[in-house]
């Protein structure tokens, strides 16, 4: 046990550290373990919507792939003019549907990395203090209790659904479209404001408005 420990913790980083068997097996180890945690941070990070199954899964792939490949040209520029020029004919036309997939992918690649030169420390460090952001600045988001409302109609009655937007507490305007004949506003609310004071019914009951649309900021698919 001594001497795994040894191995894991004194490993230089400037010599190459995947010189045999047993060292490959404790970074694919180490590769997995830290891959699992950011793939769990992954599925938080994501509503039903959002969250795919197999890029997730592709992260794993990516830390393990990155490993190997680095264990396979460590200290043989051969070996990495010939992986160079196999990547360089990969193209990879992948649409995200969350700007924060392309950190994933990064986050996944420095795992890889750190786990074939040896440094375990920086890497499991590393990755549970960006987890624990990522955690924190999600579980503010699922804590905003708020709703999107589009309201069209004439336009001489925008001043009078300004006026009752303003006298919400919470609210901020996302979008303002006048036309010559209409309008379009789009404004972020407090669910419960729109509970307790029964805004819609304000629209519903004012003549020249046209449409009221209510989206969740969250949308769920069940």
């Amino acid at each position: 046990m001594s001497k795994l420990l040894k191995m894991v913790f004194e490993s230089p980083v400037n010599d190459p550290y995947i010189l045999t068997v047993e060292h490959l097996f404790i970074s694919i180890i180490f590769t997995i373990v830290v891959a699992l945690i950011m793939m769990m941070v992954y599925r938080y990070c994501h509503d039903t919507l959002t969250y795919n199954k197999k890029f997730n899964v592709m992260l794993l792939m990516l830390s393990l792939i990155t490993c190997v490949l680095l264990a396979l040209i460590q200290n043989n520029p051969l070996l990495s003019l010939g992986v160079l020029g196999s990547l360089s004919i990969c193209r990879i036309r992948t649409n995200t549907k969350d700007p924060r997939d392309l950190g994933f992918v990064f986050w996944a690649l420095s795992i890889g990395i750190a786990s074939a030169v040896g440094a375990f420390i920086a890497a499991f460090v590393s990755s549970i203090i960006l987890a624990m952001i990522m955690i924190i600045f999600e579980m503010n988001r699922k804590h905003k209790n708020s709703i999107t409302m589009i309201v069209r109609g004439q336009k001489q009655r925008l001043e009078s659904v300004e006026h009752v937007f303003h006298e919400l507490s919470r609210c901020a305007i996302q979008s303002k479209n006048v036309f010559e004949d209409h309008f379009e506003v789009v404004y972020e609310v407090d669910q419960d404001e729109i509970n307790n004071k029964s805004i819609l019914e304000v629209f519903n009951k004012m003549e020249g408005i046209q449409g009221v649309n209510v989206l969740a900021s969250e949308t769920q698919i069940v």
